[in-house]
């Protein structure tokens, strides 16, 4: 296998041939892997005994467990999970398959999914034989169907009994199960289109093919618009979310008896509160808790909740009296408040903004502003990278840097981190389009001026550059407000050190020496370069830092230590004895598999000394391989020379400084948690991108076995971390988003 020259993209016809392909592997997987069961009860019933079988079958079954009641609707109550089963009649003990039959007309709410278990007890068995698990989606006619397993020996069956694994209270739409004679076929667009792309994206990465043909061009149309019709479903989901949270929204607040009241409308209240000219929220307060000595003490909690006392929420600030959100307040600023006083012009105080819909705002530009970044990345210092290189880079950006997370849980949790990246990503867009120069022209008489520039590139070299002053100084603005965010992600602000590294020494040279400066610059233009990149930060740090002094009276108190959660942090003083076994979960957690679909979960983290943690997807290096494996190439000499060709290697070093920094912190301060990571994994995967850039660089004149070897194993662990990335997302999906999860869930859940 032979990674082909770079040249002119052609519409050759093994592109036509690999096109064709897919969509024959995806109609073969569709009829036969997804199908199969249609086929398998096909054949069966043509035999009589199967015709006997069905007409032999009853559509209800002959007794119901005394866990389950019949109430007036027609539907099924349980009211004991421990005798929440039904029979299922069985005819001549040969079935293959079981149908459920659902009520039909009925009005009231039922559950969306039913976890089932079918029991055998086979000829000359006295006990059960634990069957078939399964999930049956009374919108799903896919999932009606269960095939009958546990019976490895083929004996006769004597009969079945479903078992209904849900809590007590559960009203079912499932009335009855009975052998299905036939499974219908099922061809499903959606899934077909799926594996098309899929088979698509292989195919495309295998040698010869259009993608590692054709060059990177920013400026072509038709790159653009397959950029767009790329996030195009994402931004189409994105807008769906939000009118759909719109309509349906009402504010989320839970309590239950002697326990914390979770309000999870905290930038809401925020806006609220500044609407009205106050820094405290507008909320009530359990008596006892003024009173109490010490308001964070576990043991004082406790004993008010024991009392009933409440209100005592749970993840909000308290201090003095008063409740309080440690959220950063630019979201608050920039969509939750001005949405509320919108809205106050057609209703009286206005409408709450769902934390929902703005997160689904916020994770659609910041995936936008990533997938702009990195290529802009790449045109910059790699211009005659491949557009296989690029699909890699994004794949590695998008997958690593835990945007599925974002995407998969929209709640106010993941609002700073949506916000962060957005900023972050921006500000480094408009940093790496900062530095210009003039544009060729043919028409040598017309004179060149700062409107006909255009971005400096590697092979630029030495020729005559400028600094825009309009991006840096944004570009600053942006990475600063950071601050008003999540402030972990300030750190990107230093990455300004090697991107800027020429223009300081030119700025700081016309200001503090005299004579003849870099591109011309004057101490008057040095110093207005200094004060578009210092300004923002001062703009954004002065107000947020005096909000900080107008709750708690300190500039630098951001209020998290008064927390309601699962310490008094007040008192608390982390230990260092855990933080290697933190970092070895945030790294290489290993992944926990299950036997069906989405056949990965939630990976435990268990602690030899206390520290907060939550169940982990698996560790970043483990879930995007690319990782590793990119990084890893920084030690062929090859790849390093080009790396300081470009000046790319103190970035490098400083990236992953920084990433190790932040992980040190979150660790020491926050413990083990999925949404942690996205604080350095950004840096991690923005150091693979550039290794792995570099690496085809290297290779790209030639056609070396070692070059071919390195691009060919990067293609598979791409790859094979989009795949990860997919199954990750369903795994969030059924955590936090079930009903969205069940719709591509249920390919799998047929028999």
């Amino acid at each position: 296998m032979t990674l082909p020259a770079l040249r002119r993209p052609t519409l050759a016809r093994d592109t036509t041939i690999r096109l064709l392909l897919a969509l024959f592997v995806a109609l073969v997987l569709e009829l036969g892997v997804f199908n199969l069961a249609h086929w398998q009860s096909l054949a069966a019933s043509a035999t009589p005994a199967a015709t006997n079988a069905t007409h032999g079958a009853t559509t209800r079954p002959d007794l119901l467990g005394p866990g389950l009641s019949t109430i007036a609707s027609g539907r099924l109550k349980i009211t004991d999970p421990a005798g929440a089963w039904m029979d299922v009649p069985v005819a001549d003990g040969s079935a293959s398959f079981v149908q459920a039959h659902l009520a039909e007309g009925i009005e009231g709410s039922s559950l969306s999914q039913i976890h089932v278990r079918l029991d055998l007890r086979l000829a000359g068995d006295k006990g059960w034989t634990q069957g078939t698990r399964g999930v049956i989606c009374p919108g799903q006619t896919r999932s009606h169907y269960l095939r009958i397993r546990g019976n490895s020996k083929g004996d006769r069956i004597q009969a079945m009994r479903l078992w209904i694994q849900e809590p007590i209270g559960s009203q079912l739409e499932l009335i009855g199960m009975t052998p299905a004679e036939v499974v219908p076929l099922d061809l499903n667009p959606a899934r077909i289109l799926t594996l098309v792309c899929l088979a698509a994206l292989i195919l495309s990465y295998l040698p010869g093919s259009v993608l590692w043909r054709t060059r990177l061009d920013t400026g072509s149309a038709s790159q653009r618009l397959a950029l767009a019709l790329i996030l195009a479903p994402l931004v189409t989901w994105s807008c769906w979310n939000i009118q759909h949270d719109l309509s349906v929204f009402t504010p989320m607040a839970y309590h239950q008896p002697q326990a914390y009241v979770y309000d999870f409308n905290q930038y809401d209240h925020v806006a609220q509160a500044l609407l009205h000219g106050r820094p405290w929220l507008d909320l009530g307060q359990a008596p006892g808790l003024a009173k109490a000595a010490n308001p964070f003490d576990i043991a004082t909690r406790n004993a008010l909740l024991a009392q009933d006392q409440q209100p005592i929420y749970w993840d909000y600030v308290y201090r003095d009296g008063h409740w309080y959100s440690y959220f950063g307040v630019l979201p608050v600023l920039l969509l939750f408040l001005p949405y509320r006083a919108a809205t106050s012009l057609v209703h009286p105080g206005g409408y709450a903004l769902p934390t929902s819909s703005a997160a689904a705002l916020l994770v659609a530009a910041a995936t936008i502003m990533t997938a702009l970044a990195t290529i802009r990345l790449l045109a910059r210092w790699f211009p005659r990278v491949s557009l296989a290189v690029v699909g890699m880079a994004l794949m590695i950006m998008l997958g690593g840097s835990g945007m599925v997370y974002l995407w998969c849980r929209r709640n106010f949790y993941t609002i700073p981190f949506d916000a962060s990246l957005l900023a972050v990503m921006t500000g480094l867009w408009l940093w790496m389009g900062a530095r210009r120069v003039h544009r060729q022209t043919a028409d040598a008489d017309v004179h060149q001026n700062r409107q006909s520039t255009r971005m400096w590139i590697i092979e630029d070299g030495d020729k005559p550059w400028h600094l825009s002053r309009p991006r840096l100084f944004w570009g600053s603005l942006s990475v600063a407000a950071t601050l008003g965010c999540r402030p972990t992600f300030l750190t990107a602000g230093l990455l300004a050190l090697p991107l800027f590294a020429k223009e300081i020494k030119a700025v700081f040279s016309a200001l503090f020496t005299s004579g003849i400066h870099p591109g011309s610059l004057s101490r008057r233009s040095a110093l207005s370069l200094l004060v578009c990149g210092l300004l923002p930060v001062l703009l954004v740090a002065a107000p947020l830092l005096w909000y900080n002094r107008w709750r708690f009276g300190s500039l630098l108190d951001f209020g998290n230590r008064y927390q309601m959660t699962v310490l008094d942090l007040t008192n608390y003083h982390p230990g260092t004895q855990g933080l290697f076994q933190i970092f070895g979960y945030y790294l290489l957690q290993p992944l926990t598999t299950m036997p069906i679909f989405p056949y990965l979960q939630f990976s435990p983290a268990p602690m030899r000394v206390w520290h907060f943690t939550e169940p982990g997807l698996g560790g970043l290096l483990i879930t995007t391989p690319a990782l590793l494996l990119a990084l890893a190439l920084v030690a062929l000499p090859q790849v390093r020379r080009n790396l300081q060709r470009r000046g790319w290697m103190p970035a490098l070093i400083l990236a992953l400084a920084l990433a190790a920094l932040v992980m040190a912190a979150d660790s020491y301060l926050g413990g083990f948690s999925v949404r942690y990571a996205i604080d350095f994994a950004w840096m991690i995967c923005l150091s693979a991108v550039v290794v792995m850039a570099a690496a085809s660089s290297a290779y790209e004149n030639g056609r070396s076995r070692a070059g071919t070897a390195v691009m060919s194993l990067l293609s598979l662990a791409c790859l094979a971390g989009l795949v990860l990335t997919l199954i990750n997302a369903m795994v969030l999906l059924e955590h936090f988003d079930s009903s969205q999860a069940m719709n591509v869930a249920v390919w799998f859940l047929g028999p």
